[in-house]
């Protein structure tokens, strides 16, 4: 995100003789990048491009924080200056009644200011609002928007007279509940947000995002009661991005800042509104603060520190760099043969408001490196050998797949991974086995998918006016791992055309036979939840089910509205291409002379007679093929070639085949022998 700091401004935190032009460019050598510099009212305002984890920077004392570590590695001083503020309290208790939940929010302040007068804010006020983009409303408000974006810690404002009951209530909201925001806005509440309740369950704040109607400051507000909550930052984001309320605090908020601004906002607040306002304060500033974070030490090995940046830096250097981004730095020498090693290790402590950035070793390496410049670090080639990559799913044969469904008229399509649940339900898998994006985008992309078939019926039923339809697909589908959280992946080839059965079983077998693998359909394998049970197969090759074909069943057509029959052919890809010789294979052309015959048989209804040509052809080695001649009505005639490799044969050689076929036929079949020829 983009923000823009004045520069007089930023030199009421930096003391620094740097010009602007020169701020620009060493920050944007190491640090926040500055994309340009306006001239409004005779002052620089750069417009910073700041990264989301580094909200420790999103204000102007983080700017000055960055600024005065940066410069001085350029030969520039600076140094960041102490944040004077005056000590003002009072004796008096907070005389409101807070109610905590820890779990919701982790720490609150709060301090009562009377004899306010509430006007317009004076113009050094409202023109640094201006220059950073936020609009003037009245002193009190603007006091607190002004703190917002000079210390970088959100803080609210309440009229304390509207607060009737003297009682704020920290706790989740009920689904249903309503509130109005300060911008007259009405907005429904999800259940689950962090609000504000008086006590008597009316709804006064949104904290952490924006105030209500019902407690906002106006002109006649006389007492007021400055405010500063720490909430869940995840909480604070999904109540945001639900009520499509996107406020400067919720910016902020929601990337996690730190509590430990908190009393410097306030007491800075404090200060300006007896400046402003010709405020009172009322009472002692109320520390709600159950649990304060402990800040974690880092090892850092000078070796690792060498190794990461190609050189090696000097500890006056490192601990010098650290200091200045706000680290406690212990130097830890070590001694050896008796020496002492200068470089040693280090024990560095990141500062509260990069607690959440800086956890490991590695991240106060990039701290190190980023500080002393990129560009300073040598550059040289890599070294060693190139490792090998072992080659996952052949490109050539996957692209020459392609390339032959295109050719017979198919059109390649690519589908979403994520689908809807009506799509999941009709995937062939139960709804609770597939995986589920916890925070989708929309209703349609909840589910990994875990076929490709009902996407392709979409996208049949989208093109129904455009003719004949015949798709094609080659992606991932996503299975759920026991006991691990990351999907199993696995390709899937799914062809989906108009048409029965014989249409598309026509093409797999010239798409086998183009990658010349050696296959058979199994009839009695092919049931499949998607299919009409009878009118589908199963595809084996080298002892293993490799794919399936058939014909949508009739449930699934209705549901998307298709006009039948509509045929799908699914491969598992993986071992499809492992199967697939890219060179052909020769044999010498027989010696001897084939002797053939044709055979009739008379089968019951609903005899597959593809089953039939593969079990005649497995009875005997002499069979060399068997191809269905002709049929009429339970009438069917084989054309059977015999062949011997090492001499001719004779009828008295082939029948006891015959025999052997025939009373198979019969016994698995049911079927007659009716002719001969």
């Amino acid at each position: 995100m983009n923000i823009r700091i004045p520069h007089h401004w930023l030199l009421d935190h930096l003391e620094t003789k740097a010009t602007p032009k020169q701020i620009q460019e060493y920050l944007s050598l190491c640090g926040p990048s500055v994309e340009r510099i306006e001239t409004i009212r005779n002052d620089s305002v750069y417009d910073i491009e700041v990264t989301t984890n580094r909200v420790d920077m999103m204000s102007v004392r983080g700017i000055a924080r960055e600024a005065a570590a940066i410069l001085p590695e350029f030969g520039l001083k600076a140094r960041l200056k102490p944040l004077r503020l005056r000590n003002q309290t009072s004796r008096k208790l907070l005389d409101i009644k807070i109610k905590n939940n820890p779990k919701l929010c982790r720490r609150i302040l709060a301090v009562k200011l009377s004899d306010v007068t509430i006007g317009q804010s004076p113009s050094w006020l409202s023109e640094s609002l201006e220059k950073v983009g936020q609009r003037p409303l009245l002193n009190a408000i603007d006091i607190t928007n002004y703190v917002m974006w000079e210390i970088g810690h959100p803080i609210h404002v309440f009229d304390y007279d509207r607060l009737t009951r003297k009682t704020i209530i920290v706790r989740e909201a009920r689904k249903g509940e309503t509130l109005t925001t300060l911008d007259g806005k009405k907005h429904q509440l999800n259940g689950g947000e962090v609000i504000f309740d008086d006590g008597s369950g009316e709804i006064i704040d949104l904290p952490g995002i924006m105030g209500t109607e019902n407690s906002v400051v106006t002109e006649k507000t006389t007492t007021i009661l400055l405010w500063i909550e720490s909430i869940d930052a995840e909480k604070i984001r999904n109540a945001s991005m639900n009520l499509a309320i996107r406020s400067q605090a919720a910016v902020l908020n929601e990337k996690g800042v730190d509590t430990e601004l908190g009393m410097d906002a306030i007491r800075r607040a404090v200060d300006l509104a007896t400046k402003v306002t010709k405020a009172s304060v009322d009472s002692k500033i109320t520390d709600i603060y159950p649990t304060q974070p402990s800040l974690s030490p880092i090892s850092l090995d000078q070796h690792d520190l060498d190794v990461y940046t190609g050189m090696k830096l000097p500890p006056q250097r490192v601990i010098r760099i650290l200091t200045n981004l706000g680290c406690r730095v212990t130097h830890h020498p070590s001694r050896l043969n008796g020496r002492i090693d200068k470089s040693g290790d280090y024990t560095v402590t990141p500062p509260s408001w990069r607690s959440q950035d800086l956890t490991i070793a590695q991240d106060v390496i990039e701290e190190i490196a980023r500080i002393y410049g990129y560009f300073n670090l040598p550059s040289r080639l890599m070294e060693g050998e190139i490792p090998l990559i072992s080659q996952g799913i052949p490109f050539h044969l996957e692209d020459k797949i392609k390339d032959h469904l295109v050719d017979w008229g198919f059109t390649e399509v690519y589908t979403n991974s994520l689908v809807s649940k009506q799509l999941a339900q009709w995937s062939g898998f139960a709804l609770k086995t597939h995986l589920s994006v916890s925070n989708p985008l929309s209703e349609d992309q909840v589910y990994l998918r875990r076929s490709l078939i009902p996407s392709h019926l979409e996208v049949m039923k989208s093109n129904e006016v455009r003719g004949s339809r015949s798709i094609f697909e080659i992606a991932h589908v996503y299975h759920p791992r026991l006991g691990k959280n990351l999907p199993q992946e696995k390709l899937r080839l799914v062809m989906t055309a108009d048409g029965p059965l014989p249409a598309i079983k026509a093409t797999v077998t010239m798409l086998l036979e183009k990658l010349r693998i050696n296959y058979q359909f199994l009839p009695r394998n092919g049931a499949w939840v998607l299919t009409n049970p009878i009118r589908s197969t199963a595809i084996s090759a080298a002892d293993r089910i490799v794919g399936r074909l058939g014909e949508l069943n009739a449930s699934l057509l209705e549901a998307f509205q298709l006009n039948g029959p509509v045929s799908v052919a699914e491969f598992n890809v993986n071992a499809l291409l492992g199967l697939v010789r890219t060179h052909p294979t020769y044999q010498d052309l027989p010696q001897y002379p084939p002797l053939i015959e044709d055979l009739t048989f008379m089968f019951p209804e609903k005899t597959y007679l593809g089953q039939v040509i593969e079990e005649m052809t497995s009875l005997s080695r002499l069979v060399e093929s068997v191809v269905l001649k002709e049929t009429y009505q339970r009438n069917s005639t084989f054309t059977i070639t015999y062949r011997h490799p090492d001499r001719s044969l004779t009828d008295k050689d082939i029948s006891p085949v015959r025999i052997k076929i025939k009373t198979f036929l019969e016994k698995y079949f049911k079927a007659k022998l009716i002719g001969t020829l």
